[in-house]
């Protein structure tokens, strides 16, 4: 059945700006043409009518976890704690995620093979979420962060823990090459806790089963080592140093930004506030980040968003790169478009053309005058069904039941 979504405009992920009097045409789960809605009509079974909004494309979280909430405290606690209780909090956790528009997410790092149990119940409709991508278990060194993962060090057990995860399910590895900031002990945040023999070791066996490898890195040796090494993504970086970006730029190397977790309110400071080696290292983080990511910007590296577990927040990250010199539509494309292309899906999702899965966002405004738009959900919609809201607007509903 092909359904008319009526819309004030479209902002479709591509970079082409606003586009006045839009409206999509959908049949089932894919999406069928852009126009008028006038044209599009002949064709549709069915209207759905948000004449007064803007249709975005469905956001995609490049780097979350599903179980953890950093304003909890003790991150690396809560990702040890029994698989039934990350369970329970994961069901609302990823309630949140669809609620802010994200219909795809890129799982990094969970324990219980959690992720891969959630993504399979997805896909069997068993319940509703955003499509995802796993990692099941980063990889960290003895001395490494994220010290509640089993540790693995040396090149031959780096290899034996990558095809364990492949075996698992996951469709990218995760490696932790630096120290963290939520860690209260361990490797510097600058330092390399894997050797360059160690780093190729799992990018060799990663890419060799077509899968890429991201790696957890802050800055300085560990993002050197990574990239000089094929690693697919940079996550986080919040103290890349000048080489680290001009290697990054040389090899066309993907960082995914995480901010909200540094500098939302509700984020490690409000979970670790209490812990002043944590607190030191988010400051240290927050100033080098300012300058940071300007110097990202002139050298024209390639960058998504992710919420790293602040579910909910992903309007937070598109807010946060326009208050930092980027347009409102680059910020759109970093959390559409670009993270499509970090997961592997770019013919998937992440824009709104024809062909693709109807993932989009139905929002209350046009964030291309007014980035807080992104917070103004209306309905968000995955594979051409309405999972927000659970139960339609009345008047929406009406006008669908009079067209069948």
């Amino acid at each position: 059945m092909r359904t008319l979504i009526r819309a004030r405009g479209i902002v479709d992920g591509t970079g082409t700006g606003w586009r006045e009097g839009l409206s999509l045409l959908i049949d089932e789960e894919r999406i069928v043409r852009l126009g008028l809605a006038s044209e599009l009509r002949v064709e549709a079974q069915r209207e759905l009518d948000f004449s007064n909004c803007t249709l975005v494309p469905g956001f995609v979280d490049a780097h979350t976890h599903i179980t953890i909430r950093p304003g909890e405290g003790n991150q690396h606690g809560q990702l040890a704690a029994p698989p039934v209780w990350q369970a329970i909090r994961a069901v609302k956790n990823i309630r949140q995620m669809l609620q802010s528009g994200v219909t795809t997410i890129r799982v990094m790092t969970e324990k219980h093979r959690i992720d891969v149990e959630f993504k399979d119940a997805i896909e069997r409709r068993e319940m509703v979420g955003p499509r995802m991508r796993v990692s099941t278990v980063g990889l960290t060194a003895t001395n490494g962060h994220a010290p509640s993962l089993p540790s693995v060090d040396g090149p031959d057990d780096l290899r034996k823990a990558v095809r364990r995860n492949l075996r698992a399910g996951a469709d990218l590895i995760k490696i932790f090459c630096t120290g963290g900031v939520s860690s209260t002990f361990g490797m510097p945040i600058t330092a390399s806790s894997y050797s360059r023999e160690e780093i190729r070791a799992v990018v060799e066996e990663a890419h060799r089963a077509g899968k890429p490898v991201a790696s957890h890195a802050h800055g300085g040796e560990g993002v050197t080592l990574c990239v000089e090494e094929g690693v697919d993504s940079i996550e986080h970086g919040a103290l890349l140093t000048e080489e680290n970006i001009e290697k990054m730029a040389a090899r066309n190397t993907w960082l995914v930004l995480t901010n909200a977790i540094l500098f939302h309110p509700s984020g490690i400071e409000r979970g670790d506030a209490h812990q002043p080696a944590i607190m030191s290292k988010v400051l240290q983080a927050r100033e080098a980040m300012e300058s940071t990511f300007e110097r990202v910007k002139e050298a024209g590296i390639r960058f998504a968003v992710g919420t790293d577990s602040m579910h909910g927040l992903i309007g937070y990250e598109m807010e946060w790169l326009v208050k930092h010199g980027i347009t409102p539509e680059q910020a759109i494309v970093a959390a559409t478009r670009n993270g499509a292309q970090v997961l592997g899906l770019a013919d998937q999702v992440g824009t709104l053309e024809p062909g693709k899965r109807a993932d989009f966002v139905v929002l209350n405004g046009n964030p291309l005058k007014d980035i807080k738009a992104v917070y103004r959900v209306a309905a968000v919609f995955k594979d051409g069904q309405m999972v927000v809201p659970d139960q339609p607007d009345q008047q929406v509903y009406q006008r669908v039941k009079e067209e069948i």
